[in-house]
């Protein structure tokens, strides 16, 4: 059942829960109409003139606690951002999950982005499920739209548990999220049209990995096979 604002009002059970929630937003709305929207005025009427175009593709997961345009102090509309769990990309053609191929195929071919940066966050709170001895039960009473997503991660995972199965739940969770992330950057090379624009350099893929709790990032050098940190 949806309800709007003055339903919820002025309901007679009163559901608190919805109260608290949908003030939180209101008050936020009023905070950003009053601050960040009056400070960035002009560049938002200068989006609404000339259109949308942003740069810059940052795929990222939906659990990732600051926002991808934050973290990189952009401006409004410098970004489109495509969130997903575990901020993974599919290979091309993949069945089911039609919605963040299409996204991915509207931003290259249709806004012509220059750079596709696939952002994972460390210690995401997916990662400790699909590391556990519990996730192949886990996995099996999924909807087949999630099991053919966390196909993605069931890669990785095997990976992991196979080179380092006498490694720490630590470093097979910071791997796992390592190799997430190379299993990504491969798959953008499966779409035809991302292959097309980087053979003309229009376009460059980066793989950067955040940690929310040091605010460091770490990029994935596809020469050396190694995250490095940027300064």
């Amino acid at each position: 059942m949806i309800l709007c604002y003055f339903e919820i009002l002025n309901s007679k059970s009163k559901n608190y829960k919805a109260m608290t929630d949908i003030n939180r937003l209101f008050s936020g709305y009023r905070t950003f109409k009053a601050t960040t929207f009056e400070q960035k005025r002009d560049i938002i009427r200068h989006l609404v003139e000339l259109n949308q175009k942003p740069s810059t593709l940052v795929i990222s997961s939906c659990d990732l606690p600051i926002s991808p345009s934050e973290i990189f102090s952009a401006n409004p509309g410098e970004f489109f951002i495509l969130n997903n769990i575990g901020g993974m990309v599919p290979k091309y053609k993949t069945e089911g999950i039609s919605g963040i191929l299409s996204a991915l195929e509207y931003a290259v071919v249709n806004l012509q982005v220059e750079t596709i940066l696939v952002l994972n966050n460390a210690k995401c709170t997916s990662t400790e499920l699909i590391m556990s001895d519990d996730f192949v039960a886990f996995k099996s009473k999924m909807s087949d739209t999630m099991k053919t997503w966390l196909s993605i991660a069931s890669e990785a995972r095997d990976v992991v548990k196979k080179q380092l199965k006498n490694s720490t739940p630590e470093e097979q969770a910071d791997a796992f999220e390592k190799e997430t992330l190379i299993i990504s950057l491969n798959n953008l090379l499966t779409y035809p049209y991302i292959k097309e624009r980087i053979s003309k350099n229009k376009l460059k893929i980066f793989g950067w990995q955040f940690n929310i709790e040091t605010g460091t990032i770490h990029a994935f050098n596809s020469q050396s096979g190694i995250f490095e940190p940027i300064s």
